[in-house]
């Protein structure tokens, strides 16, 4: 009956349990296939094991358990046909990832009406690890049935500097409704396109390309900027006005002044 559990809980088909173990706070399932010889991807030919170690990877949560871990053997092997080298891989178990494609999705679900951050701080993960497996795993169970009055549109990183792409949410309740790669304005005409019958107010930031396509895609809405942007740019202005005052040598005047009182809480200020 264990045994059987502990199979239900992995949910891994031909795998076979060696072993539990705890290594500090983290349980780790020892996992093994029956022996095989992998064959090589390029000419389909008998392959010869160069090297092997063993890699764990997140893959289920449980109550009073927290995350546990599953642990594969990974085999560098060569061809001795081609001489092709490769290393092993698993079905729904990606060799650079720290987690398994199921344990990635339910985080992504887990997602759904709560913040991205409750779940990250729930599960001790970073917050950009769980937001990208958030807005990768998303499209797969986006709502169909889609008539929102007001959205909000920003792009986001799916890794920063490499791949990005474009979100709409819902503004009062954050539900996701579409997601689509890159982040310009086809794509972001392609993801207001799944909001468009409904939509009368979109919420974006100050890029001419978003003013371009919700213009384009969503004419008669109405475009509203967000007021992070608005307040960056009056922040900013401050900014620049300071630093030109302080390189003629001269007095910053009220600026820093006015900066200081701009950082404080409206029911600290008093009318002087």
């Amino acid at each position: 009956m264990y045994s059987q559990f502990i199979k239900e809980l992995i949910d891994l088909p031909d795998v076979l349990i060696q072993k539990v173990r705890k290594e500090e706070e983290r349980w780790i399932f020892e996992l093994s296939l029956p022996e095989q010889c992998p064959l090589c991807p390029v000419c389909l030919k008998r392959t010869i094991k160069m090297t092997g170690k063993k890699k764990q990877w997140m893959h289920g949560y449980a109550q009073r358990i927290g995350i546990f871990w599953i642990e594969l053997p990974v085999e560098r092997r060569r061809c001795g046909t081609c001489g092709a080298t490769f290393s092993t891989s698993y079905p729904g178990i990606p060799p650079r990832s720290v987690a398994t494609n199921a344990f990635q999705r339910w985080v992504a679900q887990s997602c759904i009406g709560t913040s991205i951050q409750a779940v990250a701080r729930m599960l001790k993960l970073p917050y950009t690890t769980v937001e990208r497996w958030f807005y990768t795993h998303a499209p797969s169970f986006l709502s169909n049935d889609i008539q929102p009055k007001a959205v909000c549109v920003d792009e986001f990183a799916f890794r920063k500097g490499h791949d990005y792409g474009v979100a709409v949410m819902d503004a009062d309740t954050g539900e996701v409704y579409a997601i689509e790669e890159g982040k310009n304005e086809e794509a972001i005409g392609r993801a207001l396109a799944h909001v468009s019958r409904s939509v009368q107010v979109v919420v974006s930031d100050l890029a001419p390309a978003m003013k371009r396509a919700i213009q384009e895609i969503c004419p008669e809405a109405t475009h509203v900027v967000d007021y992070f942007h608005v307040i960056q740019l009056f922040t900013n202005a401050l900014e620049r006005c300071r630093k030109y005052l302080d390189k003629g040598g001269k007095k910053h005047g009220n600026v820093r002044y006015v900066c200081r009182l701009l950082s404080q809480c409206p029911e600290k200020l008093t009318e002087e």
